[in-house]
């Protein structure tokens, strides 16, 4: 029984605060709801289950080093661009999202970095040092690293180039070096070497020993190049294991699988202007037999691959296998492709990859260990989710316009707590046969009885409702006088009465008193939509009169002039009467005189046929903006967060 009870006070609790919620706070609700999810809640969710593989690793007592490998982040700046319109507000969300990439993956604390090559859009896009410097301030404030945390930076194809004019390839190399780091590099690490190619160059220096129709074995390699930075490392290679990170990845076959991870087809051959896919099958060769790496990483392709190479066994020079010792015999090697950190049309998943190594105590046991992480398809969100939204919302508000704009506005249903219309009987003409009537008796003179219809008394307790009204022989939508209480809004003095709508039961033996004078043709009193309530759109309801001008009259015009901002407000009970405290005064005076502004009266009914397009369109703007602004308060203060 009192959990019956107490289930019921929740129940009531419950109905009580989600009665005040209409239609507009329920998709406010839902907007706020998609935003925070969207930009925040998505991406902790897609990297819950993103840790570092320490528990792949052998036990150590030195804790494992983490490395953080990010592919093709492509930085570009537009600050001096013409370009305005959709390529701008295309590389604002792309700059958006790289901040919101590097904000989780930086998360992750990582002790060192290393960026696989297309560090910025290309080189093609920059004409001058300014621009570069101007490129590099924006990478640095995107990817702004701890001072703590070491980077590393591997040349990619758009950063220096592949096979273009020398005098610009010498330009975008010094560049590099000058801001990132020597193009090829080697760095020790939990007794691990790792060595970072530059992989356009070994391409152009393939280019020049194929023809000369010369192996790399009898190649003589060009002076601090790549082919001779890894024959350097030949000695090194037996003191430490090496891995390779290279920004172009290895030679495969063709139809090669990639693994579960790939959202699409397969790394295939292919050059071109500026790029090459994979490098060589004798490139690949060479690289494997000199440095027999323990692992490779790779980037350019946008998409993750996960292949083993099987190096082909050393030959002699009549092409058949040489008997090699099984310390030189190359074992197989696996090579991942990192997904693009940046948002690519060719992915929808981008990533990151995590990688942690530690020394290796025994020669045949693997010390190193690495696993993806992926982001959210949050370059979709704006196309796939916040436009089709949009485009539902503005459908729902137009059609309950429609429905409310094609209703007639009387007559009203009296319901309690309802919402009700009245007009005051100072707004009716002033040659009607109903002010000859006497006024009727009010609670305070000495004929007033019981029987007397329709009067309430601010000051005394609402008499007993007779079983008959003595307005028989009015029509049924006829209003019953009632004495106005001076709220919602009338200017006219408290005890000034006015008619309001009712559903008193009539009989028909009672009649002849009260206001029989009435002339049955006032039967419905049309009211402007301008004025009217939103009785979808919110749960408190705001009764206002109708002004003289809506009854078609060109007199007074006691209207509102807060409008609908006059809803920011709220209602109590004081003394035993009802007070509201509405925020009117607040409204700047541009808005009280566009609103002043609109058409009233016959002139409303009018603009129903004419001007009515703008005004339907106004009201659907203004719910459209009242449903918007804390969805977009929310964005702004997410993409601020990311600075």
């Amino acid at each position: 029984m009192l959990a019956a009870s107490r289930r019921l006070l929740l129940r009531r609790a419950r109905d009580a605060f989600f009665a005040r919620w209409g239609l507009l706070d329920w998709l406010r609700l839902l907007w706020c709801s998609f935003v925070v999810w969207y930009e925040f809640g998505s991406f902790h969710y897609a990297l819950a289950s993103c840790r570092w593989p320490d528990r792949a690793l052998p036990a150590s007592r030195e804790r494992p080093a983490h490395v953080l490998l990010i592919a093709d982040p492509q930085v570009k700046d537009l600050s001096t661009s013409r370009r305005i319109g959709l390529s701008s507000f295309s590389q604002f969300l792309v700059d958006l999202t790289l901040k919101r990439h590097w904000h989780f993956a930086s998360r992750m604390r990582p002790d060192v970095v290393v960026f696989l090559g297309d560090i910025l859009a290309s080189w093609r896009l920059i004409r001058s040092d300014e621009e570069y410097e101007r490129n590099l301030q924006k990478f640095r404030r995107i990817f702004h690293l701890d001072p703590s945390v070491t980077s590393y930076y591997v040349p990619g194809n758009n950063d220096v180039g592949l096979n273009i004019e020398p005098a610009v390839a010498r330009q975008a190399r010094q560049r590099f070096t000058s801001h990132f780091g020597p193009l090829n590099q080697k760095v020790v690490l939990r007794n691990h070497t790792l060595v970072m190619l530059d992989a356009a160059g070994l391409v152009e220096e393939d280019y020049l020993r194929a023809a000369k129709y010369i192996d790399y074995e009898h190649w003589s390699p060009i002076p601090n190049g790549p082919v001779e930075f890894m024959r350097s490392l030949s000695d090194e290679v037996e003191m430490h294991p090496p891995v390779l990170f290279t920004h172009i990845p290895l030679h495969r076959p063709d139809r090669a699988s990639c693994g579960p991870h790939r959202e699409q087809g397969t790394i295939l051959r292919g050059v071109g202007p500026g790029y090459q896919n994979t490098l060589g099958k004798k490139t690949t060769t060479f690289l494997l037999h000199t440095l027999r790496p323990e692992i490779v990483f790779s980037a350019d392709d946008k998409d993750y691959c996960d292949y083993v190479h099987v190096p082909p066994k050393p030959t002699d020079v009549g092409g058949h296998a040489s008997d090699v010792s099984q310390a030189n015999v190359p074992r197989n090697v696996r090579e991942v492709t990192l997904k693009s950190f940046a948002p690519s049309s060719e992915i929808r998943h981008p990533g990151f990859q995590l990688f942690s190594l530690t020394a290796p105590s025994q020669p045949d046991v693997a010390a190193l260990a690495d696993t993806p992480c992926f982001f959210p398809d949050y370059s979709a969100v704006y196309s796939r989710r916040y436009i089709p939204l949009l485009f539902v919302t503005i459908l729902t508000l137009v059609v309950l316009r429609l429905r409310k704009w094609q209703a007639l506005p009387l007559p009203l249903h009296a319901r309690r707590g309802g919402f009700r219309k009245s007009f005051s009987i100072h707004t009716l003409p002033s040659d009607g046969p109903w002010l000859q009537v006497p006024h009727p008796p009010t609670p305070f003179s000495p004929d007033w009885s019981p029987q007397t219809p329709g009067f309430i008394s601010p000051h005394a307790q609402r008499s007993p409702r007779a079983s008959f009204s003595p307005t028989d022989e009015l029509p049924h939508p006829l209003r019953t006088p009632m004495l106005n209480d001076g709220k919602a809004g009338d200017v006219e003095l408290p005890g000034t009465p006015t008619f309001r709508a009712t559903t008193h039961v009539r009989d028909d033996s009672a009649s002849g008193n009260g206001l029989s004078s009435l002339p049955p043709q006032l039967l419905v009193f049309d009211a402007s939509e301008a004025d009217d309530h939103d009785e979808f759109a919110r749960g408190r309801h705001d009764p206002r009169r109708l002004s003289r001008a809506e009854r078609g009259f060109d007199g007074d015009r006691d209207r509102d002039l807060g409008g609908d901002l006059t809803r920011f407000g709220f209602t109590f009970t004081l003394g035993g009467q009802r007070r509201r405290v509405s925020f009117a005064a607040l409204v700047p005076r541009w808005l009280r005189t566009a609103r002043a502004s609109l058409p009233l009266g016959d002139d409303a009914v009018g603009s129903r046929r004419t001007g009515g397009k703008w005004t339907f369109a106004r009201r659907v703007g203004l719910d459209l903006g009242y449903i918007a602004w804390p969805a977009l308060l929310l964005w702004s203060a997410c993409a601020w967060r990311l600075k």
